[in-house]
This record gives C-alpha cells, sequence and structure tokens, in this order.
C-alpha cells in the first residue's frame, strides 16, 4: 500500500491505504479501514472489477454489478471474504484526488485518552482519531484539508484536544508521510510470535469511562511488554452509497485491536498470551461485539466465534458460496 500511495503521488491521486505502508492487497480484499475512512468509504468501497479464480479452479471476472445482476451475490462475497472463496490476481481501484493532511501527535494520560475519544466522536468526518495502549499511550488525529476554511476548522479541532506531553501539529503532502502509530522502537527480529484480533463496535459514549477502566485492566494484565490494545476510528460510514460487500459493520465507529506476543516457541508463554487476548476480547465484546477479519486464526479455537461476529446473518450465504465455488475446501475454513 505505502507503494501505490507513492506511485498515485507522482499522478496528484491518492487512495485510503492504512495505518501502515507495508501492507498487501490482502489490506483491500479485507475491508481496508483507513484514517481516511470516514469520509472516503473503506478501501474495499473503491473495487470497480476483480480478477482471479475460485477454489474450484474456475476463473471469474467480475465487474461491480449493481444489486438485480446474477453476479451481486459472488461480487458481495469476494469483496471482503475472497481469502475463503479463491485466489485473486488482479483488481481495478478508484482513486482520488490527492490532498493534504493535518497531523497531530501527542502522549496522554488514561483521563486526557476519555476526553479526546470523547471530543472525537462528535467530529466531523474529515478527522479521524487513533491511539495505541503499552506502557505509554500515544495518539494520532489524522485530517483531510479539502479547503482553506476546513483548514481552519480542523486546526481548532485539533487545539482543543488534552494531552500530556510531545503533541506536535504538522501538515503533509501525503500518507506516507505520516508518522506511525507505535510505541516507540521494537527490535526487528524472529525472536517473537504474535497474533491480532480486530473489534468493531459503535460510539462509547456514556461508556467511555467504563471502557477506559476495562482497557487500562486489561494492560496492568499483559503477560509481557509486546502486547498492547490500540484502536482507530472507522466513524459510522453507512453514509457511503457501496454497503454490497462481506464488511457488514457499516455502522461501527471504533475498531479496537489486542496485539498479543510472545517468544517465539515458547508454548507456555503463547498459552498465556492466547488467553489474556480472549479475556481482553470478553471484557470488550459488550462494546465491540463486531470483529474484523484483517487477520484470520482458523488454527485458534475461536476461530468459529470470529466468523461468526465478523458476518453475522451474512454467514449461513457466504458458507452456501463457498461449498459451490470451494467444495474441496482449499481455501481456508468458513465453519
Amino acid at each position: 500500500m505505502g507503494e501505490l500511495s507513492g506511485f498515485l503521488k507522482n499522478h496528484n491521486r491518492s487512495f485510503p491505504i492504512g495505518l501502515s505502508g507495508k501492507t498487501g492487497i490482502g489490506y483491500v480484499l479485507t475491508g481496508g479501514i483507513s484514517p481516511l475512512s470516514r469520509s472516503r468509504g473503506l478501501a474495499i468501497d473503491q473495487i470497480v472489477e476483480i480478477k482471479g479464480f475460485w477454489g474450484n479452479g474456475k476463473e471469474f471476472h467480475l465487474i461491480q454489478p449493481n444489486i438485480q445482476k446474477k453476479s451481486f451475490f459472488e461480487w458481495k462475497a469476494l469483496c471482503g471474504a475472497a481469502i475463503f472463496l479463491g485466489i485473486i490476481t488482479k483488481v481495478k481501484l478508484k482513486t482520488q484526488p490527492l490532498r493534504p493532511l493535518l497531523s497531530w501527535t501527542a502522549n496522554l494520560s488514561f483521563a486526557q485518552l476519555s476526553e479526546c475519544i470523547n471530543q472525537a466522536e462528535s467530529w466531523p468526518n474529515s478527522l479521524s482519531f487513533q491511539w495505541i495502549c503499552g506502557d505509554d499511550i500515544f495518539a494520532h488525529a489524522i485530517g483531510e484539508v479539502i479547503s482553506a476554511d476546513d483548514e481552519s476548522i480542523l486546526i481548532k479541532l485539533l487545539e482543543k484536544l488534552p494531552y500530556s506531553r510531545n503533541r506536535i501539529i504538522n501538515k503533509v503532502n501525503d500518507m506516507n508521510s505520516l508518522p506511525n502509530l507505535s510505541l516507540g522502537k521494537t527490535k526487528n527480529n524472529n525472536s517473537k510470535h504474535s497474533e491480532v484480533l480486530g473489534l468493531l463496535g459503535p460510539a462509547w459514549q456514556k461508556n467511555n469511562s467504563k471502557v477506559l477502566k476495562i482497557i487500562r485492566d486489561i494492560i496492568n494484565k499483559r503477560p509481557n511488554k509486546s502486547c498492547y490494545l490500540a484502536s482507530q476510528q472507522l466513524g459510522g460510514i453507512t453514509h457511503i452509497n457501496n454497503r454490497d460487500t462481506s464488511f457488514i459493520h457499516r455502522e461501527s465507529t471504533w475498531k479496537p485491536w489486542i496485539n498479543g506476543a510472545w517468544d517465539a516457541f515458547d508454548q507456555s508463554k503463547r498459552k498465556r498470551t492466547l488467553e489474556w487476548m480472549e479475556e481482553a476480547w470478553n471484557n470488550l465484546e459488550f462494546i465491540c461485539p463486531g470483529v474484523h477479519l484483517a487477520q484470520i486464526h482458523p488454527h485458534l479455537d475461536w476461530h468459529q466465534r470470529e466468523l461468526s461476529s465478523a458476518f453475522k446473518e451474512w454467514l449461513p450465504t457466504l458458507q452456501e458460496i463457498k461449498g459451490i465455488y470451494d467444495p474441496r475446501n482449499l481455501m481456508p475454513p468458513l465453519k
């Protein structure tokens, strides 16, 4: 995605990539939540054409259909659940004009994080809020500048946010120029294995303090310093016209994710970390009932649970489509 963003910049165009420029086409096919999703929609909403092979070996070439067309259900299934059904070889994507971005970063206390979340839930769609929590809390707000008047409004909103230290407000040219959402320097080696579980849910509103208390308790119980919680603001994208995809949680405001890590090949630490992740999920499920399958876990006991939370009432139809196009279950399981 970083390479795509860099290429498009040369043509004064852009694409709503996510918080990491290192992700590939899987980012798009599983939904693709970006700091720009509130105004532009998901990455998956930008697909207009898909080519590939079903699990049964048959080739397909689909162009975005209307709801009356025979291929509607196949299209909806591939946009968000392609990994379970076949192999995608090519996609055609819509792009948008390249616009400057405002970036606000700071370290926060839990009380300040609560206030930032409260403010962000009433922001315009051109502004979004992200944070990551481990030993410290690092937050990042990102706004797309459409006009000079818009820039003034966004800066005033950003200046209202509380912070404890290291506040920086910058204006950058594209997504690749934004700072990473991270907890600082980490060793780049193979000594850690990890799993990531993405959740989806509505605005926290009156539950804000309760949720932050749960998150503080989760962080206090984490098995090691490589485990953390983070979240990005999706903001409810029900206003986007294209909703004919397998990403059914269009009303979600927040996507928290739980990152669990452990020393490679240490099964006891792996078990403890996975238990911590599942406990965190259990505690947050009341406010985050959905799951975003940016990562899948067919090797874990919770795979069926995450499928149910990701696709809800759409899952039985997805399973029927898989029975037709991947009858030998060559692709990852949908049950």
